[in-house]
């Protein structure tokens, strides 16, 4: 039988990293009681990236239904990752509107300081979600940062790519969208693999962390190179676009692919046999963190500034059932799936 204590120790002894003290995510406080419903808005660079977003949306409400507050949440979504006008338009919209939360998965770190700014002036508490460093600027600085390190995330991912390889072999990296995220996750990972001086790296293009670009950037980069050995996307959909792309060629086998998050749909592409590989969030965790500093400030406590998490890392020989079911404890029951 699952037991959830186990789980949590694996994490923390395959990461390696110290928690934060306040990891608030993994404990089950009180329930609270507000005399008001809690107002939040819910901004994400878009559900399509992966079911990660999804997750953590019905994830914040088990934890706050479990906490026993009651609550309105609103979501909103940009119809692209790299679609920062847009988003810095929804926040002023929800701005106008007048909410007493807001949880912002930005399109990418630097482009959402405006909009940071912007509830600042507002008065409106703000999580920021996927980055864990506060911004440098105090007036657009978040209530609170909370995310999975995607430096730390990278290293795994090197550590997994280089012993399945053998210490040997040629990899390609297809990028996300320009910005902290992409960048830190094939940084950690390069970190890794360039100790290894017979395995060659050929950084590929940046794909907007979209599924049809990184399937189209995977088959050019098969067909200019015909030796690789391994193609590493640095999110959920890079991963899949590229093992879309083996597949196609018969080469699930030979061609090693990975993405990064350990989602749903990555699952079901490992057991499926065309995706190799991929770190795991144990994502409801990160929504916890989130409903926990929401309930916190609301109590006239002083939330964490950056919340982080552990990972595991899994692949198409894993018997994932009891870390995934852990890791989707809240948000499964919501979704169905």
């Amino acid at each position: 039988m699952f037991k959830r204590h186990m789980i949590q120790k694996s994490f923390i002894a395959i990461t390696m990293i110290a928690m934060s003290a306040f990891f608030l995510g993994l404990t089950v406080s009180p329930k609270v009681s507000k005399a008001e419903t809690m107002k939040i808005a819910y901004l994400s660079p878009s559900f399509d990236i992966s079911d990660a977003w999804e997750r953590v949306f019905w994830a914040i409400q088990g934890r706050l239904d479990e906490l026993g507050v009651d609550y309105e949440i609103q979501s909103l979504a940009v119809s692209s990752h790299v679609d920062h006008a847009g988003q810095l338009a929804q926040v002023e919209s929800v701005i106008a509107k007048g909410v007493d939360y807001v949880f912002l998965g930005p399109t990418e770190y630097e482009a959402c300081i405006p909009a940071l700014r912007k509830l600042k002036k507002a008065g409106i508490p703000t999580i920021v979600f996927n980055y864990l460093d506060p911004h440098e600027d105090e007036q657009a600085r978040a209530m609170t940062y909370v995310a999975f390190s995607h430096l730390l995330g990278g290293k795994i991912s090197g550590s997994w790519a280089s012993m399945h390889l053998g210490g040997k072999g040629k990899i390609a990296i297809l990028q996300g969208a320009p910005g902290v995220a992409s960048d830190r996750r094939m940084e950690g990972f390069l970190n890794v693999v360039e100790q290894y001086p017979d395995i060659e790296v050929i950084i590929g293009p940046h794909t907007d962390f979209d599924r049809s670009k990184a399937y189209e950037a995977a088959q050019n980069l098969l067909a200019a190179h015909d030796d690789l050995d391994l193609i590493y996307g640095v999110s959920t959909t890079i991963g899949l676009g590229a093992g879309q792309a083996v597949r196609q060629i018969g080469k699930s086998d030979q061609i090693a692919t990975m993405g990064f998050g350990g989602t749903g749909d990555e699952i079901i592409a490992m057991k499926e046999g065309w995706l190799t590989a991929s770190v795991l969030r144990p994502i409801d965790d990160s929504a916890v963190g989130v409903a926990d500093a929401f309930v916190a400030h609301s109590k006239g406590e002083t939330p964490p500034q950056s919340w982080s998490g552990p990972f595991k890392m899994i692949d198409k020989w894993s018997d994932a059932e009891d870390i995934v079911e852990y890791a989707n404890r809240y948000s499964k029951p919501k979704m169905g799936r």
